[in-house]
């Protein structure tokens, strides 16, 4: 075994076998910073094309809110009884009183929770403005007692 470093002088020995290592470790870190960096530009970008997806989506739903709030109508008390008798709901209970600037209608309404929602999305797909209060809903023993007041602004036709 005639080794040409072992010939070598001491200090050269010692060199050798610091040098290498730190030279070998300062280029596996060079690479794991350059990957970081490349997977931090990679997460940027992802995150900058989320954003104008999200400011897409608001200004859809702004889009969309407008043309629903500008085409909202009133219902008056016999669309909604009639709404009320499709869904299998029970009008238990109706109060209607008036402020100066508000109408407002007290509803007790018995029946399925699901049919509570139903009659909610049609009427949202119908384009009628609900403006919900003081929502309670009751368990009894084979229904539920659902009370609410709708509240309207201005006058109703």
């Amino acid at each position: 075994m005639n080794s040409d470093f072992l010939n070598r002088p001491l200090w050269q020995q010692y060199l050798f076998c610091i040098l290498l290592p730190v030279v070998i470790f300062i280029i596996g870190y060079l690479f794991f910073i350059h990957d970081i960096n490349k997977q931090s530009d990679e997460q940027q970008k992802l995150y900058q094309t989320k954003q104008l997806q999200i400011e897409s989506l608001q200004s859809r739903l702004k889009h969309y809110q407008f043309e629903q709030n500008s085409s909202l109508t009133n219902i008056n008390q016999n669309e909604f009884a009639q709404y009320i008798e499709r869904n299998h709901l029970v009008l238990n209970g109706f109060k209607h009183y008036q402020t100066d600037e508000t109408i407002n209608w007290d509803i007790e309404l018995n029946g399925n929770f699901i049919d509570f929602m139903n009659l909610i999305s049609e009427l949202n797909k119908d384009h009628y403005y609900l403006d919900f209060r003081d929502l309670k809903i009751v368990k009894q023993e084979s229904y539920l007692q659902i009370i609410f007041t709708l509240l309207f602004k201005g006058k109703i036709e």
